[in-house]
């Protein structure tokens, strides 16, 4: 239970530094752009904590403990839609007199208390179809709108409801302000590409700077050193009862050389050939504090195991994967870590995530996909598994998924910050600003992309997960 509860608080708090982090970059950038944030938050949700207000920007703690985000005035569609100066014209009208519902109330929406005195069940269909012509899908009064309704006004075949209807219409769009000059849809386009990259961008870089850290701190795996290491050793299992211990080096197996193309196998395959339900006892040569030593170890056997890719026989004729039996000792299998010099922690964090990139792009666009990605439930046992072994190891995590995240951000779906890129740059190409609704209209394609995806990797995560019980 303890072991539970300290993954989750590793799981939470991994992914919420990644978030904030990425988040951050974006905040940063618009600062510098000078548009206006309202609202930095950790965490999501109803606020828990005010923290305070600085320079204009509302710093918040709320109370879903996952992730966080910030919040840039006139980043969001309807913002587009509605811009500041923008006629926000019909509201919560149920009068009689026409179908109210067959208009778009977000367009004709009349603040009532602006329009306190207009008896709307004497406004006729007529005059609100006049009044929804005359609206640009960013709900702004058009020129022509505007003679057409002055027109309207001098007719005498209006009621004086009617005409206050459209007086009002027009005295609300001469009064409105112009658009706010500090928010983001009103900022040249290459400060708000530059605002959305930006956080992709701090996601690698905060993986970098990790790799880079950790190179002289707790180390890193030492890419010229093969020899297996001791990971976690399970309490109550044979490796811990012959006496072997985190850290030791795993030089041979039963008098033979081993690395980490072949460690698994040898661990793995010390079932009595003659009985399917016992092992036969392998003599471990590790080095421990520099000093070689042979350990005896009785494995265990673990029936119906999904064999994987170190198995010699992964798959039957038929394809399918298969099942079989497996000796175990009761450990993980580690890489060796070494400490570094400032100098060669950043030439080692430097090559590491080149690798790390390289790796991601290559499992994406593999054959393999399913096999080579995980949604949640795979980021949480990650997570769970090496935090047995260490902060370093939840620390490593991190920084290789800090950029995954970098990486995935950029892939072209509307929603991601690649999406958004993808949206400026045809902006770009046709010179002309896309309106809300195209901007809502392509947020909702990402929105279903997105779900049909999280759903298809969390039920292969749940598949992997089921198999490996």
């Amino acid at each position: 239970m303890i072991e539970m509860l300290k993954s989750a608080c590793y799981f939470i708090g991994v992914l919420s530094v990644l978030v904030i982090a990425h988040e951050w970059g974006h905040f940063i950038v618009a600062k510098l752009c000078k548009m206006r944030v309202d609202d930095f938050s950790l965490f999501f949700g109803p606020r828990l904590w005010r923290i305070g207000k600085f320079n204009g920007t509302e710093y918040n703690i709320r109370s879903i403990p996952l992730g966080g985000f910030v919040k840039i005035a006139g980043m969001e569609p309807e913002d587009s839609m509605h811009p500041s100066g923008s006629i926000i014209l019909g509201a919560n009208l149920d009068s009689g007199g026409f179908n109210w519902e067959k208009y778009d109330r977000s367009l004709l929406g009349l603040e009532e208390s602006t329009f306190a005195e207009v008896r709307f069940e004497n406004v006729s269909e007529r005059i609100v179809d006049a009044i929804y012509g005359a609206i640009d899908d960013d709900g702004r009064l058009t020129a022509s709108g505007l003679e057409n309704l002055n027109s309207l006004l001098l007719s005498t075949g209006i009621n004086s409801d009617e005409h206050a209807y459209i007086q009002g219409v027009i005295n609300a769009s001469e009064s409105a302000t112009r658009p706010d000059p500090d928010s983001y849809n009103q900022k040249p386009l290459w400060q708000r590409a530059a605002v959305i990259f930006a956080g992709p961008m701090m996601s690698l870089l905060f993986g970098y700077a990790l790799f880079c850290s950790m190179g002289f701190t707790y180390g890193l795996p030492d890419p010229d050193n093969h020899h297996p290491a001791v990971g976690e050793v399970t309490e109550g299992k044979p490796a811990e009862a012959a006496g072997l211990k985190t850290g030791d080096w795993i030089m041979a197996v039963n008098g033979k050389a081993v690395d980490f193309t072949n460690i698994y196998f040898a661990l793995r395959s010390s079932v009595d050939p003659f009985d399917k339900t016992k092992a036969l006892p392998i003599r471990l040569t590790v080095q421990r504090a520099g000093k070689p030593m042979d350990v005896v170890v009785a494995p265990f056997i673990k029936q119906d195991v999904m064999l994987d890719e170190h198995d010699h026989a992964r798959k039957g004729k038929d394809g399918k994967e298969i099942l079989g039996a497996v000796s175990q000792i009761g450990i993980t299998v580690d890489s060796v870590w070494t400490k570094y010099g400032l100098v060669k922690s950043i030439r080692e964090g430097t090559s590491i995530i080149k690798d790390e990139v390289v790796s991601v792009r290559t499992s994406i666009f593999s054959k393999d996909v399913k096999n080579n990605v995980g949604g949640i439930i795979t980021i949480g046992k990650v997570i769970h598994e090496n935090s047995k072994q260490g902060s370093n190891h939840v620390l490593y995590v991190a920084a290789m998924l800090s950029v995954s995240l970098g990486i995935m951000n950029l892939f072209p779906i509307p929603v991601l910050d690649g999406g958004h890129l993808m949206l400026l740059l045809w902006e770009g190409l046709r010179r002309r600003k896309l309106t809300g609704r195209e901007v809502y209209g392509a947020q909702m394609v990402g929105l279903c992309i997105i779900g049909v995806l999280f759903v298809l990797i969390t039920f292969n995560d749940i598949i992997h997960w089921v198999h490996r019980q």
